[in-house]
C-alpha cells in the first residue's frame, strides 16, 4: 500500500512538473510577408508589452510564454495580428499588408483623425510618393499628385522657385500663397526640406478643414510632418538608413535657333526695301528690291560702299562658321541627394536623426544650389501622465547663379560671330567691325557672353532654423493637454559683384541681408471619448500667440579692391543710390479657436470649427476675427440596406461643409497707420532743406479678407477599395479684398488701399485608384486625377469699372479671370489669297460690299494699310481702329490639370511612372517678344517659318552699279509660312502692323497645353535572405529618369515656365539618377 502511495505521488510529481515546464517553455516562431520574405525588426508583445523582435530571418524566441498568453504582431505597413498561444511551441504569422484607405491617419490642423472620420478635402501624400517622383525639391515631387493643387515650376536655374496655387487664387494680391506648417510651426516655403525625411504631406483645401487656421489659410493650408520619433514603435531596436541618388542632367528640347545658313536666309530678306526707294507702300503687293547700300551692309562687304569688296558673311558661310552660343554656356549637369538617418526607440523613448546633403550643378555653366540639412526628433513618456518631445530642423543653403547677363547674350549671338580667336582667347566683342575685318560694317556691339560670366558673380546664403519643444499632461483619462513653443529662424544673405570687362567705368559691389525671427506659443485642451460604443466625441480647444519681426539691410560699394567681391566693402566708396535703406518692422498675433467632433455609430459626423484671430496690421476695433465653419459627412456604406445588398461597396461617404477664412497678406504691418517717407529735398526761400513727408493717405478702417466656401464631397471604394477615390464640388467666394484704388485729384490722385474688391472660385476635383492585379507576386495599380477651376473677379474698386493698366499683366476686369493678360490678337498672315468681305464698319467705309470675294491683300492695304506678308491683328469691332476695346482678356489659369501614375510590382521589382498635363492656358512669352522680333537683323532669332511672296529676290552674289543682281535667285511660288515677311520695308520692322511685336505685342501672346512624363522609375530589392547575410534587412536599386518626355506645340524652350523672364527662362533637363534605400 505504501508503495503504490508512493508510485502515485512521484507519478503526479512528474506530471505536475512536466505541467510547469511546459507553461514556461520557450516557444519559437517566425514572420514573414504574403512573399515568404522574413521580416526584420518586428515587435511582438505578449500580454501587452515587448518581449522580442524578429532577427535578420525573421525569427524570435519568447522564453516565458504562458498557454494563456495573447501575442500581439505589429509591424508598419502591415495588419496588426493578435493569437492565443494556447499549446503551441511554434507559431509561423503571416503578416498582411494594410490597406491604409479608410484607417490611415491625416492630419487636420492642431491635431489627428483617421481618414474615414473626416468632413472635409483634404488629401494626402505619403513619403514613398515623394521620393519616387526624383525630383529637385519637395513641390516639384508634388505635381499632379494632388487634384485642386496647381504647381508650376516658373524657371530653369539650379534653383528653380515653384509656385503653388490650391482651388486657384482667392485674392487680387499676388503675394498671397497657401499657409505652410511644418511639425506645427508656420513658414513661408519648405524649400529648406530634404524630401527624405518628409513622413506625410497632408492638404487642407476646403474652408471647413482650414478655418482652423483662420486669418491665414484663405489661399489653403500644406502641412507637412517630417520623420519623428511619435512614428516609431515601441521597443523599435536603433537602425541606420541610406537614401539617396546621383543623377546626370543634359539638356533637352533647345528651341529651333537659327543655324548659319538660317540666318543667311533671314539677314537677306531684311535688308530688302520697297522697289524704286519709296518708303510707303502703294498698294497691298508692293515690289522688293536689294540696294547696293542695302547688299554691302546686310552682307557685310569689308569696305563700306565699296560693291566688288568681299562680303564677310558669305565668306564665313561658305567655311562652315556656325557658332553654337548656347552650347558655350551650357553643361551636363548633376543632381544627388544623400541622407543619413538613425532611429529606434525603447520603452519610453523614441527618436529620429538625420543628416542630409542636396546639391544641384544646373545645366548652366556657374549655377549651383547645394543645401546641407540636419533633422532631430526625440519623445519621451516621463511618466503614464507626462509626455515631453522637440523636433529641430536646420538647414544651410548655398546658391550660386550664372550671370543673368550671359545667359540672355548667349541666345542673342547670331551663329556668324565666334567666340574665340585663333589662340583661344575669348574675343570680347565678337560682332564689332575691327574683328570681323571691316572698315564699318558689323553685326553688334554686344559683349560675348563668356565676358559677362567673368565678369559677374552672384551667391545667395541661407541659413533656416525652426523646431519646436512640447509637454503634454493628461491629468485625467481621456483629456490631454499640451504646450508647445516654436521658434523659427531665417537668415539671407545676396552678394554681387560687377567688374569692368563690359564697359562699366568702375567696378560695383552689393551686400543685402534679411533676417526673420517669429516665435509660437500654443497651447491646446483636446477632450476624447466613446460613449456607450457609438457616440465618439472629440473636442479641441486652442490659445496661441505669435511674434515676428524682421530686419533688412542693403548696401551698395564702388570701386571696391579687386578680387574681394562684397567681403570688403570698406575698400570702395557707399553709393546712395544703389542702396536699399535698412529697414525694421514686427507683427503679432493673438488667436483663440476651438473645434468639435461627433461621429454616431461610425456614420454620421459633425465638424465645427471657430477661430479668432487679433492682429497688429489693423488698427483697435477691426483687429479680431472670427472664421467659423460646419461639415457634415454620411458613410452610407455602413448602412445595413448598403451592406446587407451590396457588399461590393466598401466605402461610401457623402460631405457638405461650409467655412470661412481670412488673409492679411496684402498690407504691411501697421498699414492703418500714417508714416513718413523720404528724404525729399524742399526749397525755403534761397535755402533746401532735407525733410521727409507723408508717406501717402491710409484707410484706417481696413480689415481682414474674408473667403466663404460651400464644398460638396463624395468619396467611394468598391470590391474591397480596388477601387477607390473621391469627388469634390466648391464654390468660394472671397470678399471685402485689400486693393489699391485711385482718389480724386482733389486729394491728390493717389492710390490708397482698402476693402473692395471680391473674386468667385468653382470647381470641380476627381481623383480615382484602381488596384488592376493583386497576388502573391503581382501588384499593379494606377491613379488618375482631374481639377478644373474657374475664377472671376466680381468686384475691383466699387465702381464696376474695369482697371487696366498700360500692361499685358496687372489688369481686372469684372467677370473675367484673376490671373490673365491682356492684349490685342494675332489672327494670321496677310496672303495672296481670296477672301470674303466681312460685314463690319471698316469694309463698309472704305467701299467694300460685305460678302464679295477679294485678294486679302486689296482688302487689308487698303482697311488697315498692311502689305502682303503683314501680320493681321483681329480688329473685334470692326470700326478699323485699335483701342482696348480690340484687346482681348487671355486667361492665364489652366482651363483643367490632370494626371495618371501607376505602380507595377513583381517579386522584387518596381516600376512606376507619372504623366502630368495641364491644359488650355494663355501666357505672355518674354521667349515670343524676344526671339521673333524682325526689328532686328543682327542677332539670332527662333527659326521661324515665314512668309515669303512669289517673286522675292532670296539671294543673289552681288549689286551691280546699275541696280542688276549678280546671279540672283527668286521665290519662284508663295511660301505660306506662319510668320510674317521679313523686310525693310514700311514701318515696324517691315511689318506695317505697331501692335504685332515689341512689347505687348499680339506675337508674343501664346496659348499653352502641354503633357509630360514626370518621371519613370525602376527598381529592385533584393530578397532578405541574401542582405541578411551582412545585416542589412532592405537594401534596393533603382534607377530613374525624369521628365524624359514632353508634348506640346510651344516653340520655346519649356512650356511650364513660358512666362519666366529671359533670365530665368531656358533649356528644360532630363536626369538620370542611380539610387540605392538601405537598412540596416
Amino acid at each position: 500500500m505504501i508503495l503504490r502511495m508512493r508510485k502515485a505521488t512521484l507519478a503526479l510529481g512528474l506530471s505536475l512538473s512536466s505541467i510547469v515546464a511546459f507553461a514556461q517553455s520557450t516557444v519559437k516562431g517566425t514572420i514573414k510577408d504574403a512573399q515568404g520574405e522574413p521580416l526584420i525588426g518586428v515587435t511582438i508583445n505578449v500580454d501587452g508589452k515587448p518581449a522580442a523582435i524578429t532577427d535578420l530571418d525573421g525569427n524570435f524566441n519568447l522564453p516565458e510564454a504562458k498557454p494563456n498568453s495573447k501575442i500581439s504582431v505589429s509591424y508598419v505597413g502591415y495588419k496588426k495580428q493578435t493569437i492565443t498561444l494556447g499549446n503551441q511551441t511554434s507559431i509561423n504569422i503571416i503578416l498582411k499588408e494594410d490597406d491604409k484607405t479608410l484607417d490611415e491617419v491625416v492630419v487636420v490642423g492642431y491635431g489627428q483623425m483617421k481618414k474615414s472620420d473626416l468632413t472635409g478635402s483634404i488629401a494626402t501624400i505619403h513619403s514613398n510618393d515623394i521620393v519616387a517622383k526624383g525630383a529637385s525639391n519637395v513641390l516639384n515631387a508634388m505635381q499632379g499628385q494632388i487634384p485642386g493643387v496647381n504647381i508650376t515650376q516658373s524657371s530653369s536655374r539650379a534653383d528653380g522657385s515653384m509656385s503653388i496655387q490650391i482651388r486657384g487664387k482667392s485674392s487680387i494680391n499676388s503675394n498671397t500663397t497657401p499657409l505652410f506648417v511644418v511639425d506645427g510651426v508656420i513658414c513661408d516655403n519648405i524649400d529648406f526640406l530634404n524630401e527624405q525625411d518628409i513622413q506625410q504631406i497632408d492638404i487642407l483645401k476646403d474652408a471647413s478643414s482650414t478655418a482652423i487656421y483662420g486669418s491665414r489659410a484663405t489661399a489653403g493650408v500644406v502641412i507637412v510632418t517630417t520623420k519623428g520619433g511619435l512614428a516609431i514603435s515601441k521597443g523599435t531596436k536603433p537602425s541606420i538608413s541610406y537614401d539617396g541618388y546621383y543623377g546626370i542632367s543634359v539638356v533637352s528640347r533647345m528651341p529651333d535657333f537659327q543655324q548659319s545658313q538660317d540666318f543667311y536666309n533671314y539677314r537677306f530678306l531684311k535688308f530688302q526695301t520697297y522697289a524704286g526707294g519709296i518708303s510707303t507702300a502703294q498698294s497691298g503687293t508692293p515690289g522688293y528690291e536689294m540696294t547696293s547700300g542695302s547688299y554691302n551692309q546686310g552682307m557685310i562687304q569689308t569696305v563700306q560702299g565699296d560693291i566688288t569688296s568681299p562680303s564677310v558673311l558669305k565668306n564665313r558661310l561658305a567655311s562652315g562658321v556656325n557658332t553654337n552660343w548656347p552650347s558655350l554656356v551650357t553643361q551636363n549637369g548633376h543632381q544627388q541627394n544623400h541622407y543619413i538617418s538613425v532611429s529606434g526607440s525603447g520603452q519610453d523613448f523614441r527618436y529620429n536623426m538625420g543628416l542630409g546633403y542636396h546639391g544641384i550643378d544646373g545645366v548652366y555653366i556657374g549655377d549651383k544650389d547645394s543645401k546641407i540639412s540636419f533633422k532631430g526628433s526625440a519623445d519621451a513618456n516621463i511618466n503614464k501622465y507626462v509626455s515631453a518631445g522637440f523636433n529641430l530642423n536646420i538647414a544651410k543653403i548655398d546658391h550660386k547663379y550664372a550671370s543673368n547677363d550671359g545667359v540672355e547674350e548667349a541666345y542673342r549671338m547670331n551663329p556668324f560671330m565666334q567666340a574665340y580667336d585663333e589662340n583661344g582667347n575669348i574675343i570680347t566683342n565678337p560682332g564689332l567691325n575691327t574683328i570681323l575685318g571691316t572698315n564699318g560694317n558689323q553685326f553688334t556691339s554686344s559683349y560675348n557672353p563668356l565676358v559677362y560670366f567673368e565678369n559677374e558673380t552672384e551667391k545667395r546664403e541661407t541659413w533656416r532654423l525652426m523646431g519646436n519643444i512640447y509637454l503634454s499632461i493628461k491629468p485625467i483619462k481621456n483629456l490631454i493637454f499640451k504646450t508647445t513653443f516654436s521658434p523659427n529662424y531665417t537668415y539671407y544673405r545676396d552678394g554681387q559683384y560687377q567688374g569692368t570687362l563690359t564697359g562699366e567705368s568702375i567696378n560695383s559691389a552689393t551686400k543685402a541681408t534679411d533676417r526673420e525671427f517669429s516665435w509660437t506659443w500654443e497651447n491646446t485642451l483636446t477632450y476624447d471619448k466613446i460613449f456607450n460604443k457609438i457616440h465618439h466625441i472629440n473636442v479641441m480647444g486652442m490659445m496661441s500667440m505669435e511674434k515676428s519681426n524682421t530686419e533688412t539691410e542693403s548696401l551698395n560699394y564702388t570701386g571696391v579692391l579687386d578680387g574681394t567681391t562684397w567681403y570688403n566693402l570698406g575698400s570702395g566708396t557707399y553709393n546712395a543710390n544703389g542702396s536699399a535703406p535698412s529697414s525694421y518692422t514686427e507683427y503679432r498675433m493673438l488667436s483663440y479657436a476651438m473645434r468639435a467632433n461627433y461621429t454616431l455609430s461610425n456614420r454620421y459626423m459633425a465638424t465645427a470649427t471657430i477661430r479668432w484671430d487679433g492682429s497688429s496690421r489693423f488698427r483697435e476695433g477691426k483687429k479680431w476675427g472670427s472664421f467659423p465653419s460646419f461639415a457634415l459627412a454620411w458613410r452610407i456604406s455602413e448602412e445595413n440596406f448598403i451592406k446587407n445588398n451590396t457588399p461590393w461597396i466598401s466605402n461610401l461617404k457623402l460631405r457638405l461643409s461650409y467655412g470661412q477664412t481670412g488673409n492679411n497678406t496684402g498690407i504691411g504691418d501697421f498699414a492703418y497707420q500714417l508714416t513718413v517717407a523720404g528724404p525729399n529735398y524742399y526749397p525755403f526761400g534761397s535755402t533746401t532743406y532735407n525733410a521727409m513727408r507723408p508717406s501717402g493717405i491710409v484707410d484706417p478702417d481696413i480689415h481682414w479678407e474674408k473667403s466663404h466656401e460651400f464644398n460638396l464631397g463624395l468619396d467611394y471604394g468598391f470590391l474591397n477599395s480596388r477601387i477607390n477615390g473621391s469627388i469634390d464640388w466648391y464654390h468660394k467666394k472671397s470678399t471685402d479684398l485689400l486693393y489699391p484704388v485711385f482718389l480724386p485729384l482733389e486729394v491728390g490722385g493717389i492710390k490708397m488701399k482698402t476693402n473692395l474688391g471680391s473674386v468667385l472660385n468653382t470647381g470641380l476635383e476627381a481623383s480615382i485608384t484602381g488596384v488592376i492585379i493583386q497576388n502573391k507576386d503581382w501588384n499593379w495599380s494606377i491613379t488618375a486625377n482631374y481639377a478644373h477651376n474657374s475664377s472671376h473677379v466680381k468686384q475691383i474698386d466699387g465702381t464696376g469699372n474695369n482697371y487696366i493698366t498700360s500692361n499685358y499683366s496687372g489688369n481686372l476686369f469684372i467677370n473675367g479671370p484673376v490671373d490673365n493678360v491682356f492684349g490685342y490678337q494675332w489672327a494670321g498672315i496677310v496672303t495672296d489669297k481670296t477672301m470674303i468681305i466681312p460685314d463690319n464698319e471698316i469694309a463698309k467705309k472704305k467701299g467694300f460690299t460685305p460678302g464679295m470675294t477679294v485678294k486679302q491683300s486689296n482688302y487689308y492695304y487698303t482697311c488697315y494699310g498692311w502689305t502682303e506678308g503683314s501680320p493681321i491683328i483681329k480688329d473685334i469691332n470692326g470700326d478699323g481702329k485699335f483701342t482696348s476695346d480690340d484687346e482681348r482678356v487671355f486667361r492665364a489659369d489652366p482651363a483643367w490639370t490632370g494626371s495618371i501614375s501607376t505602380n507595377l510590382n513583381y517579386k522584387g521589382w518596381d516600376f512606376s511612372t507619372t504623366i502630368y498635363t495641364k491644359q488650355h492656358y494663355w501666357v505672355y512669352s518674354n521667349f515670343y517678344e524676344r526671339y521673333t522680333d524682325l526689328s532686328d537683323r543682327g542677332r539670332m532669332r527662333l527659326n521661324m517659318d515665314y512668309y515669303i511672296p512669289a517673286g522675292t529676290l532670296i539671294n543673289c552674289d552681288g549689286v551691280n552699279a546699275d541696280g542688276t543682281y549678280i546671279n540672283p535667285t527668286y521665290q519662284q511660288t508663295t511660301h505660306y509660312g506662319s510668320y510674317p515677311f521679313p523686310n525693310n520695308g514700311g514701318t515696324n520692322g517691315g511689318t506695317n502692323n505697331s501692335y504685332w511685336e515689341g512689347s505687348n505685342g499680339a506675337a508674343n501672346f501664346t496659348e499653352i497645353s502641354f503633357t509630360k512624363i514626370k518621371n519613370i522609375t525602376l527598381g529592385y530589392t533584393f530578397p532578405k535572405k541574401w542582405t541578411s547575410l551582412f545585416g542589412c534587412s532592405r537594401l534596393r536599386l533603382y534607377v530613374t529618369v525624369t521628365d524624359p518626355f514632353v508634348i506640346t506645340s510651344y516653340k520655346g524652350f519649356d512650356p511650364e515656365w513660358a512666362d519666366a523672364t529671359l533670365a530665368n527662362d531656358g533649356p528644360s533637363q532630363t536626369t538620370w539618377q542611380f539610387g540605392a534605400n538601405i537598412k540596416f
